[in-house]
């Protein structure tokens, strides 16, 4: 059986990547797993790419490190129980080919509804108003549109902004067996991720420290072990113990 730390690429992959999101503020986490998987030269780059293919990515890189079921629990909306939850990632996934804008007809014109990047949401938090900030970033209304223009066209402009976002705007859905009330939850892809990579890193921390403790090894000594040695050495020192 693969060592869990190493599902996907090397530890040193692992490491780099949660100290990566670790060290990135969390509107950023998925422009830094684009970069990770080499989907973007650069941070800025992978900033200026959509939400919608940052989620996509880090449910890729997910799915490489946990297989394509994610055990999770989800509150109850109804009776407040915790809930079990088995969590299908292929079923979070979007379509292969996600547009980055729709058009949605309009007095006087379309308008056009873009998907936002990461930039568009650190400015939006900057802002006073974030949700209008950013909507105005993404939404460009055909000149002369009124309040009453808006206020009409706000439910399908809003539906083709979620169409747009793909997997950053997955939800679950949970019939609670107690109380037999659906919950929908949203499911934060790259959240998820962040949290899997960080209990992968601390189970490699430790088995590092245990080793250096007992050995005198450098961590990249230790990391560049087979998963198979690391563990052998790791029964050894145990079982001295």
């Amino acid at each position: 059986m693969a060592d869990p730390a190493t599902a996907h690429g090397s530890t040193a992959a692992t490491l780099a990547l949660w100290e990566a999101l670790g060290t990135t503020p969390p509107p950023a986490g998925g422009a830094v797993v684009l970069l990770a998987r080499g989907a973007a030269p650069d941070l800025a780059t992978a900033c200026d790419l959509p939400l919608a293919v940052a989620a996509q990515a880090a449910l890729a890189e997910l799915r490489e490190r946990t297989g394509p079921t994610l055990a999770t629990v989800l509150d109850c909306a109804g009776c407040g129980d915790v809930l079990d939850v088995a969590l299908a990632l292929d079923a979070l996934a979007a379509p292969a080919a996600t547009p980055a804008e729709a058009r949605v007809p309009a007095a006087g014109g379309d308008v056009v509804v873009r998907t936002p990047t990461t930039t568009d949401v650190l400015a939006a938090l900057e802002s006073d108003d974030p949700g209008t900030h950013l909507r105005e970033r993404c939404e460009q209304w055909p000149p002369g549109a009124d309040r009453a223009d808006r206020a009409g066209l706000a439910d399908r402009v809003a539906d083709a902004a979620e169409a747009l976002a793909g997997a950053a705007a997955a939800r679950a859905r949970v019939t609670c067996p107690g109380c037999g009330r659906e919950t929908v939850a949203d499911v934060d892809v790259v959240r998820l991720l962040a949290e899997r990579v960080t209990e992968q890193a601390s189970a490699l921390l430790a088995d590092v420290a245990e080793l250096a403790g007992a050995f005198g090894w450098s961590e990249d000594e230790i990391l560049a072990m087979s998963p198979w040695r690391r563990r052998a050495y790791l029964g050894l020192t145990r079982a001295g113990a």
